[in-house]
């Protein structure tokens, strides 16, 4: 039997997991009209390496979901939305396991109110673009680490997850240390290069940008107590040179950021601590000042 597995949020990654995921998909999405562009087209469309693949995915607003008929739920919104559809989330049978791919840490302060028994944390290393309501673009392939957050990952939920090599997923013993070293690179590179407008390979090659990208890695990295902090964050920008961050794509389509669960979170933390980040701070209102000329 087709494993079925449903995807809360048909953005960039909701559309990519859809796409790449070997089962029986179905996008829950925010509006009804995607949902019908969608059905209608019979799918969606996946561009990697400028070819053009077409994939069956049925689509249905998120308000008209029966979780009844999925085996699987991944929630892909961002980091904001997802007080959103907490209420939906509950509502959902307990024995569904459910995987959250968010930015940030905000998201796991809301994961004790769930019901059901097993509980994924992920985090994308992907690069993704949507184009249109059906069509999204494969830009930098990474992998997806996840880690359980509570219950066990049972033989089908692990099946479904290796079923394409070449969308990898990799399991994490420690869900924690997963996020916080996620959070150290996004806290670095996305403020940075959403400001700038920017790939995040012209961190490493402008000598003034990479001295902001030094300086404010050693502030994150000692408010989150990251090891090799340097080596980590540009190893990243290197693997990803050509990859606009998901907050500079942000900034740049004039939509809501995940900010406030990244360098926002960074400076709760920091306070928590009794310690300053001011790099941090400073990031954080500029980039919400950025969000406040264009979401007026």
């Amino acid at each position: 039997m087709t494993y079925r597995v449903g995807i809360i949020g048909a953005g960039a990654l909701g559309l990519l997991y859809a796409g790449l995921l070997r089962a029986n998909v179905t996008l829950y999405t925010r509006t009804k009209k995607q949902a019908d562009i969608i059905e209608k087209q019979g799918g969606i469309t996946l561009i990697s390496d400028n070819t053009k693949t077409r994939i069956n995915v049925h689509a249905t607003p998120l308000s008209n979901a029966n979780f009844t008929t999925v085996d699987f739920v991944i929630i892909t919104v961002k980091s904001y939305q997802l007080e959103n559809v907490m209420e939906t989330l509950r509502k959902i049978p307990a024995n569904i396991p459910l995987l959250f791919l968010q930015n940030g840490i905000a998201h796991l302060a809301q994961l004790p109110s769930l019901p059901q028994k097993t509980v994924l944390i992920g985090t994308c290393e992907h690069g993704a673009g949507k184009m249109d309501a059906t069509t999204v673009v494969w830009r930098g392939v990474g992998q997806t680490n996840w880690a359980v957050y509570q219950g066990e990952a049972n033989s089908n939920l692990r099946t479904v997850l290796t079923a394409n090599p070449d969308f990898l997923f990799s399991e994490q013993a420690d869900f924690e240390e997963m996020v916080y070293n996620k959070l150290l690179a996004n806290a670095v590179i996305n403020p940075l290069t959403a400001i700038l407008g920017v790939p995040n390979g012209a961190l490493l090659h402008n000598e003034y940008w990479y001295g902001l990208l030094e300086n404010l890695t050693r502030e994150v990295a000692d408010v989150l107590h990251r090891d090799d902090a340097l080596e980590k964050v540009t190893a990243i920008c290197t693997a990803t040179s050509a990859n606009y961050s998901s907050m500079a794509t942000d900034v740049q389509e004039k939509r809501q950021t995940e900010i406030a669960g990244i360098s926002g979170a960074v400076v709760t933390l920091a306070l928590e601590q009794g310690k300053v980040a001011p790099i941090s701070e400073t990031l954080y209102g500029l980039v919400k000042g950025l969000e406040g000329e264009y979401l007026q």
